[in-house]
C-alpha cells in the first residue's frame, strides 16, 4: 500500500505516513466522494404522471360504474342495525323505508332492538337468501329473505327485504 500524497510505501496497519504525515485508511483517512442527488428526468416525470392519472381514472370509473349487489347492501344494513350503527344503516335505505316505519309508529332503533332480542335470547344468527329479481336482464327491484336461526336450525324470525335499484345503488324500501 502506498501513501496517496507522496507515494511512499506504507505498512497496512500504519496510521500515518512517516515521510509526509498524511493520515492513512488505517488512521481514519477516507476519500469521501461528493454526494450527488438523483433527479428524475422530464420523461420519467411524464411516465409517472400518466400512470397516476390512469390509476385515478380507473378508480373513478370503478366507483361510478360499480353496482354493489343487493345481497351485500342487505348484509351491510343488517350488520349496521345489529351493531346499532344507525348512521351507516341509513345509507342503505330509501326515504320510503323511514316513512313506512313512522306510519307503523316504529323507528330503526325499535326494529334493531327486536332483532337483537331474537339474536341474544335464542343465540340466533342470520342467514341471507339469494336475491330474487323482478327482471333478470335489467333488474329494478329485488327481494332478499333473512332468516334468524337458532343453533339447532330452528327459524326464529323471517325478514323479507324489498329493495329498489336507484341509479347504480341498491336501497332497501321495506322490511317485513
Amino acid at each position: 500500500m502506498n501513501c496517496r500524497r507522496c507515494g511512499a510505501e506504507l505498512h497496512p496497519e500504519q496510521k500515518v505516513c512517516i515521510q509526509c504525515g498524511e493520515r492513512t485508511a488505517a488512521g481514519g483517512k477516507f476519500d469521501v466522494e461528493e454526494e450527488t442527488h438523483w433527479r428524475p428526468s422530464a420523461r420519467q416525470i411524464q411516465i409517472v404522471g400518466a400512470i397516476v392519472a390512469v390509476v385515478i381514472l380507473a378508480l373513478i370509473l370503478y366507483k361510478a360504474l360499480h353496482v354493489v349487489p343487493p345481497e351485500t347492501v342487505a348484509r351491510n344494513w343488517f350488520d349496521a342495525m345489529l351493531s346499532r350503527n344507525f348512521s351507516k344503516a341509513r345509507t342503505c335505505i330509501t326515504p320510503k323505508f323511514d316513512q313506512d316505519l313512522t306510519s307503523k309508529m316504529m323507528d330503526m332503533r325499535a326494529l334493531a332492538d327486536m332483532w337483537l332480542d331474537d339474536t341474544n335470547s335464542y343465540s340466533a344468527s342470520p342467514r341471507f337468501g339469494p336475491p330474487s329479481y323482478d327482471r333478470p336482464n335489467d333488474p329494478r327491484r329485488a327481494r332478499i329473505k333473512i332468516e334468524l336461526r337458532s343453533p339447532t336450525g330452528e327459524i326464529i324470525r323471517e325478514i323479507t327485504l324489498e329493495m329498489s335499484r336507484i341509479g347504480r345503488a341498491w336501497k332497501i324500501d321495506k322490511a317485513t
